[in-house]
């Protein structure tokens, strides 16, 4: 009997037994590491499309921070190198201007004084036009004890110190920035700051006691009205505030800050504020108005993104328990950021595991595997969604979704570590 097989047909087979193998140990791997036990949605297939693994890969989970990929994708289909900043108008002796939601002014990191050199170097007397219902401060679905969270932020069209109150110990007395709020702080006894849920009053530990913090953001409330004052503030002239919705035909945008710069503390921060920044941007360029709701529903119907159809997205960072994504959608987000940006790109703006960003104590068990990934998580989820090249180089998108898990979101961390160490 002939014994002798074509080399085709062996390399077929051998191909085949691996497969198998891989699939058996990911089986394994799955129940070892209790990610059974939890509502859990996986995808990770190779870069030809071929599926390795998939586990309720086309049922619906929140997806948390891992909403911030489809904001990503979109504002790099959308926004050119350098966001519009601001627009304006001139008229009379008056000059007219607006905020696109360009987070980066008096940014605390980011510190863009684009706008503010603009009306500085003006002679005109300088209006704030903002029509205040065409942006909702909170997103919908977000958790309302959030309010005084740095996390949570309020969105606004023309934010101004990251929307943010920050507070410095000094030993002795609290340093305020912005200034203007230093009058609305009260010590407390209490040993956690707070800020009352309809004013700006800010309630402080004593800076001297020992459990007071070196530092302390609290989330402001904003209004047109105190934009106006606190540019009036910082540009030390007159700055009055009227209602007045733009028109994109006789107004003209002012672009500025490279988006890259945004987009990076976006996801290796998981920067909250300007995930929900960059959808006004997006507005902004598109001549679109807000609320979010009104700009995500014309996002959506984006040329070749066909699949978000069948997406509930609600806001751009994800803090929404709205937000209902399939591990498929997370993967075909994914795929569309393999096509619009080179390796180089995604591999600098998504945090790599055990070296940057938010991932960088989770440490896979191969120094010689790498993984690229953006994390999402609030109470009782976390997900993790990205690329991972083994030690041979092999190049793997992967999703991996936790809901409803009765367990602290680090015990999610490990489960989701050791599952994807199998990779390896």
């Amino acid at each position: 009997m002939n014994h002798k097989y074509p080399a085709y047909l062996l390399f077929f087979l051998a191909c085949l037994f691996f497969s198998s193998c891989q699939s058996v140990k990911m089986k394994k791997a799955f129940v070892h590491s209790g990610l059974h036990q939890l509502h859990t949605g996986i995808l990770i297939q190779e870069q030809s499309g071929k599926v390795v693994f998939s586990q309720q890969a086309d049922q619906y989970f929140m997806p948390a921070s891992n909403a911030k990929l489809l904001t990503l994708l979109l504002a790099k289909t959308i926004l050119p190198d350098s966001v519009p900043a601001f627009a304006y108008q001139e008229q009379g002796d008056s000059l007219y201007f607006w905020g696109t939601g360009d987070p980066s002014t008096l940014h605390t990191k980011l510190r863009n004084r684009s706008l503010l050199n603009f009306l500085q170097a003006s002679n005109k007397s300088l209006v704030y036009a903002d029509d205040a219902k065409l942006t909702l401060p909170q997103g919908a679905g977000w958790a309302w004890d959030d309010y005084q969270d740095y996390y949570a932020a309020e969105i606004s069209s023309l934010p101004l110190y990251e929307n943010l109150a920050h507070f410095t110990n000094l030993g002795n007395a609290w340093k305020v920035h912005p200034l203007r709020f230093q009058s609305s702080v009260s010590i407390t006894s209490d040993k956690d700051a707070s800020r009352d849920r309809l004013s700006n009053q800010f309630h402080l530990p004593a800076p001297e006691a020992k459990t007071s913090p070196k530092s302390i953001t609290i989330p402001y409330l904003t209004s047109p009205e105190l934009t106006a004052r606190l540019l009036s503030d910082t540009l030390h002239k007159p700055v009055y505030y009227r209602a007045i919705q733009r028109n994109p035909l006789q107004s003209k945008l002012v672009y500025a800050a490279q988006l890259d710069s945004l987009l990076v503390p976006l996801l290796h921060n998981s920067d909250n504020m300007i995930g929900e920044q960059l959808i006004y941007l997006m507005a902004a360029q598109r001549g679109w108005n807000g609320p979010t709701s009104q700009i995500i529903s014309k996002l959506v119907q984006e040329p070749r993104f066909e699949f978000l159809k069948h997406v509930k997205w609600v806001d751009g960072s994800g803090l929404s328990r709205y937000n209902l994504f399939r591990p498929k959608d997370l993967i075909l987000i994914l795929q569309h950021l393999q096509e619009k940006l080179s390796e180089s790109e995604w591999k600098s703006l998504l945090p790599e595991l055990g070296k940057s960003g938010t991932l960088k104590s989770m440490k896979l068990t191969n120094p010689q595997s790498h993984a690229w990934a953006k994390s999402g998580s609030f109470g009782n989820t976390y997900n993790l969604s990205g690329y991972y090249q083994n030690a041979q180089g092999k190049l793997y998108l992967f999703t991996i979704m936790t809901n409803l898990a009765n367990q602290s979101v680090s015990v999610n961390k490990k489960q989701i570590l050791e599952f994807l160490n199998v990779l390896n």
